[in-house]
């Protein structure tokens, strides 16, 4: 009994720090996904702000 107890520990412990891996890793992609949409949307706009306005204020 005591040998089925220390299998079903290390499965249990197995399983669940691959599960845990498998959470660190899709909160971090998905992370990182968003904070690279922000910044695309920053580059954007400050992109179309410097083209139309700020290259032009001399004319």
């Amino acid at each position: 009994m005591q040998l089925f107890l220390e299998r079903f520990l290390y499965f249990w412990s197995g399983i669940t720090a691959i599960g845990l891996l498998i959470a660190v890793a899709w909160w971090a992609i998905a992370t990182i996904i968003y904070i690279a949409f922000i910044a695309l949307f920053i580059a954007l706009l400050a992109t179309l702000f410097y083209h139309f306005y700020w290259s032009k204020r001399d004319n």
